[in-house]
């Protein structure tokens, strides 16, 4: 049985049912039915149906079959959120250890088993590439790419930005190697060595390496793990520090998957507008919302030019091909020179075959089908955390991107719960690499990116073990 057939049926009826496109007390498919449909076995469909049941998103009548339940267990006992960040107001100099480095050497930074069950790619993207790879001629072999990227890809990037009214042109667009590079490109146009840039605690590990790479002193912001940065802390800080950059991903930021009103969005602007601190925005998951339309982004409600967004493909779509982009606006100048200096050129060839994917409307069909997968797949995990993983005192719920901030007891220290995880093949990403300051000693992300298989359940019992023998 295909580990992979059961779990698109469990992920797709637990969207279903979310959403209400599925009712309480409505009949699921017969078992034979579906899995004629569905072209699987029965056993496929009837191990989807249990897990559905153990979700408590379904049940079982006898000489019935399966109806959906009409109330579902997961919304009777929700897991419960953390409390609001308070990291101390003021500059910190930044120092990280080896820890980031062993994780990303396991390529494993969004998942607890890395390398398993794996599952065929994205068939659409790859014909794209390899399209462009055939066409590829002597000018892509023996030319660098311009200094702003491919043409045809910021021309299909510059159409699905949305600025308020504002047209965005390809000219404005910067092509990077992902959003980190980005952030790099961002804070050295804006910032220098010694200033103090702000960030929300906790806050992207990655923009927390930049600020220690680049002599950057950080401020971090107390948040919310639902709603983002605190507005009124951070005109307290401006008001006290010379703030010259604001970092923040007001969209399913990781690693908490807040995601900041529309009103805040605006204060923070004004904020920002009248002090002269320019906003570094890192959008890389908005994309990955749940509800009916995507939340929209600081720069779409800037008309100065003081938002500076950035964003990739890296957690939509693929890691692996390492293209971004941003909107550097009056720092585009710069920001090309920063770019020739830093990476030279991105790939020409890469750079076609996403904007052809782009161009025959593919992205947009899987993102419509990933962000049903996602939604589904966070229930599932939000539900074996209840179930197998019980040490966990909180746990953020978003409502798109593919993180979960989660809080273990005070006595629990995540860098050597990663040490002793590692040894059973389990790598984690504990909870003091989001700040500067040594905090959040008891928490770790998790991820919902991953489908919530039987491995993954057993791993989830293996850290719950680990916990209570450091209790």
């Amino acid at each position: 049985m295909s580990t992979y057939q059961y779990q698109k049926l469990v992920t797709q009826f637990a969207h279903d049912i979310t959403q209400g496109s599925l009712r309480p007390g409505d009949r699921m498919p017969s078992i034979r039915k579906l899995a004629t449909a569905c072209q699987v076995s029965k056993t496929t469909v009837l191990t989807a149906y249990d897990r559905l049941e153990a979700m408590g998103l379904v049940e079982s009548r006898p000489k019935s079959g399966f109806f959906v339940r009409a109330q579902q267990r997961h919304r009777q006992q929700p897991l419960q959120a953390p409390q609001q960040s308070r990291p101390s107001v003021k500059p910190f100099s930044v120092s990280s250890g080896q820890v980031i480095v062993d994780i990303m050497e396991k390529a494993a930074s969004f998942d607890l088993l890395p390398e398993i069950d794996q599952q065929d790619g994205n068939t659409e993207l790859r014909q794209c590439l390899s399209r462009a790879q055939r066409r590829q001629g002597l000018t892509e072999q023996h030319y660098y790419d311009e200094p702003l990227g491919h043409l045809g890809l910021r021309k299909q990037l510059a159409q699905r930005i949305h600025h308020g009214q504002r047209v965005i042109d390809a000219d404005e667009v910067v092509i990077t190697h992902g959003c980190q590079h980005a952030l790099l490109l961002a804070l050295m146009a804006v910032a220098k060595p010694g200033d103090i840039v702000a960030m929300e605690s906790p806050g992207f590990y990655g923009a927390i390496q930049l600020l220690e790479t680049l002599n950057i002193q950080v401020i971090e912001l107390p948040s919310s793990p639902t709603t983002g940065i605190d507005v009124e802390a951070f005109a307290q800080a401006i008001s006290q520090w010379d703030i010259v950059a604001l970092i923040v991903s007001t969209n399913y930021a990781t690693p908490t998957g807040a995601c900041m009103p529309d009103a805040a969005k605006k204060a923070l602007l004004d904020i920002c507008i009248t002090h002269q601190v320019t906003i570094i925005e890192d959008d890389v998951c908005g994309d990955l919302y749940f509800g009916p339309s995507k939340p929209r982004t600081l720069y779409s409600f800037d008309s100065t030019g003081t938002v500076i967004l950035c964003s990739s493909f890296s957690k939509s779509l693929s890691r692996d091909l390492r293209i971004g982009w941003m909107l550097p606006g009056k720092y585009t100048q710069k920001t090309k020179q920063l770019k020739v200096v830093t990476a030279i050129a991105i790939g020409t060839t890469i750079q076609k075959g996403v904007a052809l994917y782009l161009a025959q409307g593919s992205y947009e069909r899987y993102l419509k089908k990933r962000r049903r997968e996602l939604e589904g797949q966070l229930i599932q995990w939000q539900n074996a955390i209840k179930q197998y993983f019980p040490s966990i005192q909180s746990c953020s719920s978003p409502h798109g991107g593919l993180a979960l901030w989660a809080e273990l007891p005070a006595g629990i220290d995540t860098i050597k719960l990663y040490a002793q995880a590692q040894q059973q093949g389990i790598t984690i990403t504990p909870g003091p690499l989001f700040s500067a300051q040594k905090r959040y000693r008891n928490y770790l992300r998790l991820s919902f990116a991953e489908p919530l298989t039987a491995k993954r359940e057993r791993v989830l019992k293996c850290l719950e073990h680990l916990v209570q023998e450091g209790l």
